[in-house]
């Protein structure tokens, strides 16, 4: 069995996205909780820069777990298997950096959602929901909305990031890549700038 056989099940199944979205609430508010945050907030000119530092950190994870756990799939793969197919690298790394954006746009949202709620559990819920395909429903109701004002064959999720987690194939075309980027890259700027517009203005 190929290793991007394996690596595709887990990142359709939000396998990946799970662990992703838990560490990023517990991260993103950590200093909040233990009150550190009003040390540290007094010494930056502009708090909305913890941000994006919090951002940063978050891509390092992402990208290590992500490349992590395809590298243990292989090795686990040549164990249990004795032998190891690899298949096309240049499609393997076209899938692989797609969704390794998604992922980290998806881990934004809920660092977002964490900072303005300012509540571990209710936004520890929000996060577990939208791995586990939740927005469907909310995705239903909104379509229905947009048809019944006269707009047919459009499909909101299709411009979402767990939509794009879900719709995105295991050997996807180059516009189809391009397409999932070009998501991630949108909610990643609107994510990072409303945290650090929010933050900049609250009370700390």
């Amino acid at each position: 069995m190929m290793v991007k056989v394996l690596f595709f099940a887990n990142s359709q199944g939000k396998f990946y996205a799970l662990f992703l979205v838990i560490f990023a609430v517990l991260f993103s508010t950590a200093d909040i909780s233990s009150g550190y945050i009003k040390n540290i907030g007094g010494q930056v000119r502009n708090r909305g820069s913890l941000i994006f530092s919090r951002s940063i950190a978050l891509s390092v994870f992402t990208v290590l777990t992500m490349a992590g756990a395809f590298l243990f799939q292989a090795a686990a793969n040549c164990i249990v298997f004795g032998k190891l197919e690899w298949g096309n690298a240049k499609a393997i790394l076209s899938y692989f950096v797609a969704e390794l954006a998604l992922h980290y746009a998806l881990v934004l949202i809920c660092m977002a959602i964490a900072i303005i709620l300012k509540n571990n559990v209710i936004s520890m819920g929000i996060a577990v929901c939208l791995t586990m395909n939740v927005m469907t429903i909310v995705y239903g109701v909104v379509n229905s909305a947009i048809q019944k004002i006269g707009i047919q064959n459009f499909q909101i999720y299709k411009y979402t990031i767990t939509g794009k987690l879900s719709l995105l194939p295991m050997n996807p075309s180059g516009n189809e890549c391009l397409a999932a980027f070009g998501v991630a890259m949108v909610f990643i700027v609107i994510m990072i700038s409303a945290s650090s517009v929010v933050f900049q203005k609250r009370d700390i």
